[in-house]
């Protein structure tokens, strides 16, 4: 038997008895489909669904505080910009009725004071022995003197 490389007869016209024949002979069958068509519970569709809807109110609950949340910030921001002006401006008027121009004004001008002339001035001389002598009021001082004085009456009185 020699081989041939294509078998023609394959590619042949056949008549209707013959592919008859040959469906009923091949290895060919008809299987019908053995899966069962899953069949979603109500139950499971009610629950979904009602998920759904919660996480989309609990999603637009969120965005309204989250608009409410920055609308708040936003209104103490500008009055935080408005305080920072006053502050700024209050800070400018103490700096201009503390400077010495107005010091020296007011003075002038409501105690009546005027700027020392070199006649106003007078000069002391100390002549003798200059001496300086601190008064022991109070303080550590009070406490040793009372010390001092409690020995003195406890050596009196007891012999040693």
């Amino acid at each position: 038997m020699t081989e041939v490389a294509y078998n023609l007869e394959n590619f042949a016209a056949k008549t209707a008895e013959q592919q008859d024949k040959e469906l009923k002979s091949s290895s060919l069958r008809i299987i019908k489909n053995r899966r069962k068509v899953k069949v979603v519970a109500p139950v499971k569709v009610i629950f979904a669904s009602a998920l759904a809807i919660v996480i989309s109110v609990i999603m637009i609950y969120s965005q309204v505080v989250l608009t409410e949340l920055t609308s708040e910030v936003s209104f103490y921001e500008n009055q935080l910009t408005e305080l920072n002006t006053e502050y700024v401006r209050l800070q400018g008027e103490l700096e201009a009725t503390t400077s010495i121009k107005t010091l020296e004004e007011a003075a002038e001008t409501k105690l009546g004071l005027t700027k020392i002339d070199s006649s106003q001035v007078e000069y002391v001389s100390l002549t003798g022995m200059d001496e300086i002598s601190v008064a022991h009021t109070g303080g550590k001082y009070l406490v040793k003197e009372y010390w001092n004085n409690f020995v003195e009456f406890i050596g009196a009185y007891l012999p040693f």
